[in-house]
């Protein structure tokens, strides 16, 4: 059975999601499934130049109302396993993504990769989406690996539609990010443990910390995805 391990106006955790012989099931499916670099078409900017090369497969829908545009669940893999539980655990999480039907109409989920040397710079969710998720589907990890999700402390202003950094994006100078965050500079950790899974806010502003070397071989594995707005 999960276990509500936090719980903010920024962000839900669970852990023990999947029962063990799951979890399994869903590693496995992860490992022989096909990936490619998030860049292999264009540079996306939300990953910025010193962020790595992350790898990613074919995305999938969940559709509340079951109809279906694309491919969507059930997929009749192990990706059903979690998102059947997402599914279930939504009306306890809409506070923070939002009502299916009302707020959003589909929620994406799609499995990641990242490598040694790899991470995710700072951004939020809000425009395209009422909330994210990332769950953690790796068989091991530790502090000292990296990969761990920073949510910025709530009173860090967000970005000003008029401002200079809104104006001059972040991705090759990022002085005017650095003066706004600073105040505080403060933020909440969140390691990747094994068969946990974190809800995210739209507005909460995060980042991923690169994989370190330290973690060798292994990766950081997850499936992560987002709750649509209808349109």
């Amino acid at each position: 059975m999960s276990t509500l391990r936090h719980a903010s106006g920024q962000l839900v955790v669970y852990d023990d999601v999947l029962p063990a012989t799951d979890f399994d099931r869903l590693f496995v499916y992860l490992n022989a499934i096909e990936y490619t670099s998030v860049h292999a078409h264009t540079w996306r900017k939300v990953w910025r130049l010193h962020d790595g090369s992350p790898l990613t497969s074919q995305a999938s829908w969940y559709y509340p109302s079951g109809s279906a545009d694309g491919p969507a669940y059930p997929t009749g893999t192990a990706l059903d396993l979690l998102v059947s539980w997402i599914a279930e655990t939504i009306p306890e999480v809409e506070y923070i993504v939002g009502r299916a039907g009302h707020d959003w109409e589909r929620f994406s989920f799609a499995p990641w990769i990242y490598p040694v040397g790899s991470g995710l710079s700072l951004h939020q969710d809000g425009v395209l989406y009422t909330g994210a998720f990332t769950y953690f589907a790796h068989r091991q990890w530790r502090p000292h690996w990296g990969g761990h999700l920073m949510v910025l402390d709530p009173s860090t202003r967000p970005v000003n539609p008029q401002s200079r950094e809104q104006l001059m994006p972040p991705f090759l100078d990022d002085e005017g990010e650095a003066r706004r965050v600073f105040d505080p500079g403060l933020a909440m950790s969140v390691f990747a443990k094994p068969n946990r899974i974190v809800f995210l806010s739209p507005t909460a502003q995060h980042l991923m910390t690169r994989v370190d070397v330290n973690a060798g071989q292994s990766a950081r594995v997850s499936v992560a995805g987002f709750f649509h707005k209808p349109r």
